[in-house]
């Protein structure tokens, strides 16, 4: 007889890796459970800051209209308490929605009126980016 000594067969590493796989998917899914928990969160905070600054935005615009009021420029002050009103309105309505029905309402907009969305995104940009030039102005000649 010959001196061949027969290797051993290994197990098989199918269910190694299935095993692998397995708890690779587990920390995943809980991994965007746990992201999805903070992104839902922090976007709940930033709604409620949002909805803090428009109601002080409508109150300080509200005050600006009544020291016009009884002036030559009353009619201009009606108009700022119109707009006082409706930022008055979409901050309560903020207050009142859930972040999902906030995301669902911002996607039929966007369906039914890309182009308000377009040109509102542009000039709300034209806006941030004239307020931060605005700001740096200001720190330079301090």
């Amino acid at each position: 007889m010959s001196d061949i000594v027969p290797t051993p067969v290994a197990a098989d590493p199918a269910p190694l890796k299935q095993d692998r796989l397995a708890s690779i998917k587990a920390e995943a899914g809980k991994l965007k459970s746990e992201a999805s928990t903070k992104a839902r969160s922090a976007a709940e905070e930033g709604k409620t800051r949002a909805a803090e600054t428009l109601g002080s935005v409508s109150h300080a615009t509200r005050e600006a209209a009544d020291k016009l009021k009884g002036t030559q420029a009353e009619p201009l002050a009606n108009i700022i308490n119109s707009a006082a009103d409706s930022v008055e309105s979409f901050a309560q309505r903020m207050r009142e929605k859930s972040v999902d029905d906030i995301i669902d309402d911002t996607r039929e907009m966007v369906r039914r009126s890309p182009v308000l969305v377009i040109a509102a995104a542009a000039a709300a940009g034209f806006i941030i980016s004239r307020f931060f030039k605005a700001s740096r102005s200001n720190d330079n000649e301090a």
